[in-house]
């Protein structure tokens, strides 16, 4: 249906000027196409324009449509899509395809938009917003198996594919009914027993109260690369966390990604990396909730000259014990760190000396030393605060972590007018960001299997919908009269 044509008229004149349809259609004419065109260059002769297959997509995504057969079936029978996609009707297949071939263009479009919404003022990149939210795999939580059932399962596909299976009725259920779809199954096979071993020695490597019956250990044949843990409804499954920076006043996405991990830990040093690269080195404050608030990430912010607005978790340095006496133990915060003296000094003046360190693990393999300090304990047993202080029979021990004064001096700043009132901004915009994305388009589960199609959707998502309000924001400053809210 060329543009242009009677009935692309006809089908342009049924749609309001604010469908999303229209939205789209706009803002991705305004992006530049080379890096789409350098994707499709080389592989023959396209049979459909990528970009207008792209502009289909991103509206389909926005009335929460995420699956490649659906776009098929839509681009029949939804007649807003034949105008968008000027008649374009493509094989399943060929959405498929492009879903795939978008993991090597979508970062850089959405880098184009954010360029042009920090251009046109609509975008402060100096502060950002940073959370994290998993999203259940394409995979069952039903279907994962050990060791024991892996190998099972991998000999008895390799016989049906050697042809030594004589009785096809016997043939199990999870066997696919095609060669192809056999193979591919086998290839996940392989795949699934590089990662359960890798889970395998993660587990031997736990102290024996943490470690799990190696039996317990599984892996998820349909994407062995999806990690195993708590959903948002505290459903075990495998799952992927998406990361996302969003500017707090315009509610843009600043920058995302998509890891193969199962909570926050470790990424803000990569997130703010990633965002200084597209927002040429401009970004100066990140405002996170506590999983971002480690010793390691106050490090990583300073070392970037991050102003790091993030409360410090409780686990960090403040923990509530039982004593002896059962009372709640005297906290170490009771107790004066003497820095020259490496010593802790306790509420009755007693010291407590340097008795040893341990290397501690930390996320991404990196680790840092905690301290031991012990009093004596003849001297403790004769305290008249022995019975709150003392949790066992020696003398009272208090561990220090390389790096603590770091937390402290945050914990100290998070206390201030200043830091409070940037932090309430937080949870007002990237939470709704995610909370958009999951209740309005149906973000709650990826629809491809592996972390490269999970990175596809989420790039797709994320710039389907700071399109929709950088239009909204540029709408507005073109008529401000206009705006009700």
């Amino acid at each position: 249906m060329p543009e242009g044509s009677y009935r692309w008229k006809q089908l342009e004149s049924e749609i309001d000027e604010d469908d999303h349809a229209r939205i789209v259609e706009r803002q991705v004419n305004r992006l530049s196409r080379a890096e789409v065109d350098e994707v499709y260059r080389g592989a023959g002769k396209a049979a459909y324009d990528p970009v207008i297959l792209l502009k289909m997509v991103l509206y389909q995504l926005l009335l929460g449509h995420h699956s490649p057969a659906t776009w098929h079936a839509e681009a029949a029978r939804n007649t807003t899509m034949q105008w968008l996609g000027r008649g374009y009707r493509p094989a399943r297949r060929t959405w498929y395809e492009f879903r795939d071939r978008a993991a090597r263009f979508i970062e850089q479009l959405h880098a184009q938009l954010v360029t042009r919404a920090m251009n046109q003022g609509h975008l402060d990149p100096t502060v950002g917003a940073l959370d994290g939210s998993s999203i259940a795999a394409c995979a069952s939580r039903h279907r994962m198996v050990n060791e024991d059932t892996l190998q099972k399962r991998r000999a008895s596909l390799e016989r049906l594919l050697r042809d030594e299976q004589d009785d096809q009725d016997k043939v199990a259920g999870w066997v696919p009914p095609t060669s192809t779809g056999r193979e591919d199954l086998l290839a996940r096979m392989d795949r699934a027993a590089e990662v359960l071993q890798q889970r395998l020695e993660q587990n031997a490597a736990r102290p024996s109260g943490k470690r799990k019956d190696p039996s317990k250990v599984v892996v998820s044949l349909s994407d062995p690369d999806a990690p195993l843990g708590l959903d948002k409804r505290k459903t075990y499954r495998p799952l992927y966390t998406v990361q996302k920076l969003v500017d707090p006043v315009s509610h843009l996405t600043i920058s995302y990604t998509c890891e193969a991990s199962t909570g926050d830990s470790g990424m803000l040093a990569p997130m703010i990396d990633k965002t200084q690269k597209i927002v040429g080195g401009r970004l100066r404050t990140v405002l996170a909730d506590g999983s971002y608030c480690t010793i390691l990430d106050v490090a990583d912010a300073q070392q970037r000259n991050i102003d790091l607005i993030a409360p410090v978790s409780a686990s960090g340095t403040t923990r509530t014990s039982k004593s002896r006496g059962g009372e709640d133990q005297i906290p170490r915060e009771a107790f004066r760190f003497d820095p020259d003296e490496n010593s802790y000094v306790c509420p009755e003046g007693q010291t407590l000396v340097y008795k040893d360190r341990e290397k501690k693990q930390r996320s991404n393999g990196r680790f840092l030393y905690q301290s031991r300090y012990q009093a004596d304990p003849a001297t403790c047993r004769r305290c008249q605060l022995a019975d709150r202080c003392l949790g066992g029979k020696g003398g009272r021990m208090i561990k220090r972590t390389e790096g603590e004064g770091l937390l402290e001096a945050q914990r100290e700043k998070m206390e201030t007018e200043s830091a409070k009132a940037q932090y309430k901004l937080r949870g007002q915009t990237v939470e709704l960001v995610f909370a958009d994305e999951k209740g309005n388009r149906g973000h709650d589960r990826f629809h491809g299997r592996g972390l490269s199609r999970a990175r596809a959707e989420t790039g797709l998502i994320t710039l389907a919908r700071n399109i929709l309000r950088l239009d909204k924001l540029e709408r507005f400053a073109a008529n401000p009269e206009k705006n009700t809210t």
